[in-house]
């Protein structure tokens, strides 16, 4: 199941980029973690930070990526497309 998700950091979460933290790797674990895949990356200027192009398993996997993303802090607007 293709996703695509739109997220905001959190100002914390913005300093550990700017610190140099490989935020690709991180979330290309993630979506491992589930048993998915990234396809592509994005960071952008505007209302959101972040663009993550990708695939999981099914809802399950996806709801579950969620839940660990909300739950981390990192993020003020998250925003799931399946």
């Amino acid at each position: 199941m293709k996703v695509t998700i739109l997220a905001t950091y959190e100002p914390h979460a913005a300093k550990g980029l700017m610190q140099g933290s490989n935020r690709e790797v991180a979330i290309a674990a993630l979506f491992e973690s589930v048993g998915g895949k990234m396809n592509s990356l994005m960071f952008t200027r505007g209302l959101y930070d972040v663009i993550v192009n990708g695939e999981v398993p099914d809802q399950i996997a996806g709801m579950g990526m969620t839940l660990a993303v909300r739950a981390s802090g990192s993020v003020s607007d998250l925003v799931v497309l399946e």
